[in-house]
């Protein structure tokens, strides 16, 4: 471990490898249920758990993502309830369905009729014996290809008839990564980037069989999940904006454990278009699907640079922003002016002696490094008592995150993205 102290009034800041977590599964449990933006990996957060949270009875994620905070809550044996924060459905859907837990054999049951009747009506419209209705939303068929389109319309009519909600909950999620599995879009990208014309030549999915076997790897996961489980911890998945007041009680939360947001879904990791072809297809309307990225954090660059947030850090980063575009450190300052408030709403549900844990990255913006983490703690202590303890450095070698980006939004202008993670770690007093 090579340790550097690196902020002398504030607690600790250093490099710490054992956080890498380099060769470690990170999809066991539910935890490999469907992929999505610059996830956590549960290493992290139950490593958090067990060094911050041995005695917590609450747990809060309000910018839960995919729910890795809330399900390591799940399999630790302290905790009361668990609450989790976010204005993405898909993230909401995706960590009721991982915390939900469900007799495997109920799972499997449901499994074999339903593949059997996909497999049935696919060879019934391929003669002409039966007429499947498509959904209808813009650019479909240039972001998947006819017999795809036809097999997801098969396979949602057929979820859509499961009667019980969180078994078809558990089958709408596997259906949301065959849509992005078999659509046109390049891999391991979050953005909408369709297939060049060679690679989509070669692209003909069997969007079935590759819904089948994303089912059978999801529920062999839930298998192993309903054994391990805590029944005492009560799952609580709130659609609602950490920004304003939540329905979460005064002083009720002792553990925060989240990753919030990088502050730029345009240039960085763009939530809302990655989850948008999964969204369309499970019934969302245009506004709510277009609206995401809008309505995160930072969505709405402010009029000007003027502020009273308290952090130094921030004003000094924000003028080298400026002297180079004050137009894009107008956006960078919107995501932290939309943190604070969130600053505001934690401090209020936390208790005396909750801790606050945060993984951060610190993105490059003009080519400034914006030390996200150190604007966060002085944002913390600007207006109330938060002592510093720790911030480690790690490596992130499985964190799914765009090797490279494109911070101008000019074609092939591209910068290099974050290959390190900071953990904050701040107790409140």
């Amino acid at each position: 471990m090579q340790s550097t102290n690196l902020i002398q009034s504030k607690g600790t800041k250093f490099k710490d490898e054992s956080w890498d977590f380099r060769k470690d599964f990170t999809k066991y449990s539910n935890h490999g249920f469907h992929t999505y933006p610059a996830m956590m990996i549960p290493q992290v957060a139950r490593r958090l758990i067990r060094t911050y949270g041995k005695n917590a009875k609450v747990l809060l994620d309000p910018f839960m993502g995919s729910g890795t905070a809330l399900l390591e809550a799940t399999l630790h044996t302290n905790f009361e309830k668990a609450y989790g924060i976010d204005i993405n459905p898909l993230a909401l859907l995706i960590s009721k369905v991982k915390t939900t837990p469900i007799d495997s054999k109920i799972l499997w049951k449901e499994y074999h009729q339903l593949i059997e009747q996909c497999t049935d009506d696919k060879q019934a419209v391929n003669f002409s014996q039966k007429q499947i209705e498509r959904p209808s939303f813009p650019n479909i068929d240039f972001w998947f290809k006819p017999q795809v389109v036809t097999d997801l319309a098969i396979i949602r009519k057929n979820i859509s008839e499961i009667k019980n909600k969180d078994i078809k909950n558990f089958f709408l999620v596997a259906f949301s990564e065959t849509v992005r599995d078999a659509s046109n879009t390049r891999n391991r990208e979050y953005k909408l980037y369709r297939m060049s014309p060679e690679m989509m030549k070669k692209h003909n999915p069997d969007t079935i069989s590759t819904f089948r076997d994303k089912l059978k790897e999801n529920i062999t996961s839930m298998h192993n999940y309903y054994q391990e489980y805590d029944k005492n911890c009560k799952v609580s998945l709130l659609a609602e904006d950490t920004r304003k007041t939540t329905s979460i009680q005064d002083g009720e939360v002792d553990l925060i454990i989240t990753s919030p947001p990088y502050g730029d879904s345009r240039t960085t990791v763009a939530y809302g278009q990655f989850s948008r072809l999964a969204l369309q297809w499970l019934g969302y309307d245009q506004k709510t699907v277009l609206g995401i990225d809008k309505v995160s954090l930072g969505g709405i660059p402010t009029n000007d640079l003027i502020h009273d947030l308290g952090s130094p850090t921030l004003k000094d980063t924000l003028q080298k922003i400026a002297d180079v575009d004050p137009m894009r450190a107008r956006d960078v300052l919107s995501f932290y002016v939309d943190f604070d408030k969130c600053v505001q709403e934690l401090h209020r549900v936390t208790k005396e002696g909750a801790f606050l844990c945060f993984v951060v990255g610190n993105r490059t913006v003009k080519g400034v490094q914006i030390p996200t983490d150190e604007i966060i703690l002085e944002l913390f202590q600007a207006k109330n008592h938060y002592k510093h303890h720790n911030t480690f450095i790690r490596n992130i070698p499985h964190k799914r995150m765009p090797k490279i980006n494109s911070p101008t939004n000019i074609s092939g202008n591209h910068g290099v993205t974050m290959n390190e993670e900071w953990i904050v770690i701040i107790e409140k007093e």
